[in-house]
């Protein structure tokens, strides 16, 4: 785990302060567990759960699926608490708060896992492009609106159209229902180095925008975090 506390020198950085306070919000929550406790407890987790799953693909594969975990607005908020302390703790950062609680798998958390850890891709295509990508989904239908798409997101559309090419350097990966390793939107990713799975056949109907996406380029697998 050397990887994380020294190549990702900045991302922890940014994370500390964000799980420091979560965890006070899980320590008054474990103290009195009033609907409006849990709510603030969910809203750190939810904070949380993006800046965690930077570090995802750098930790154990068994552990992974426990960052998923974390993201599922279909755990309680128990369950979620559980996979925040595996995720953190896989990392080995240096990170320290009191724990004065005890949290245990509950058969809900179990059986997402369990999900997660039998595939856990949400697609799969051809790995066009490679590398790693993760940020919300875009997904484009109809008339090009690739304007509309925010900063580091990932683009999902049918096909990769020639008038789009200029706004691909805002986005951090592609993912595309049709072509292959030669077609345009393959080329236009590996000149400008962005992580690219085509041929998905139905990403732009299995996938929604605001979607938190993990999408690996070399291994051509889409997962949604």
């Amino acid at each position: 785990m050397n990887t994380i506390r020294n190549v990702f020198r900045r991302e922890i950085k940014e994370l500390l302060p964000v799980l420091h306070r979560t965890y006070r919000c899980v320590g008054v929550f474990q103290k009195n567990r009033t609907a409006r406790n849990a709510e603030r407890v969910l809203r750190e987790l939810d904070a949380v759960a993006p800046l965690l799953a930077v570090f995802q693909p750098h930790v154990q594969a068994p552990k992974r699926p426990y960052f998923d975990a974390l993201a599922s607005r279909s755990l309680g908020v128990s369950d979620r608490i559980v996979a925040l302390d595996i995720a953190v703790g896989v990392m080995h950062i240096e990170f320290r708060v009191a724990r004065a609680y005890a949290h245990r798998e509950s058969p809900e958390l179990k059986k997402a896992l369990a999900g997660v850890r039998m595939d856990g891709v949400l697609v799969r295509g051809i790995p066009a492009s490679p590398g790693r990508a993760i940020g919300e989904a875009f997904v484009m239908t109809g008339h090009p609106r690739s304007r509309a798409a925010p900063a580091g997101a990932i683009l999902v559309a049918v096909a990769l159209r020639p008038e789009l090419v200029l706004e691909m350097r805002r986005v951090a990966g592609i993912v595309t229902d049709t072509g292959g390793a030669l077609c345009h939107a393959a080329v236009v990713a590996r000149e400008l180095n962005l992580p690219c799975v085509t041929g998905t056949g139905d990403a732009t109907r299995r996938i929604e925008t605001g979607w938190w996406l993990s999408l690996d380029g070399t291994t051509g697998e889409v997962r949604r975090l």
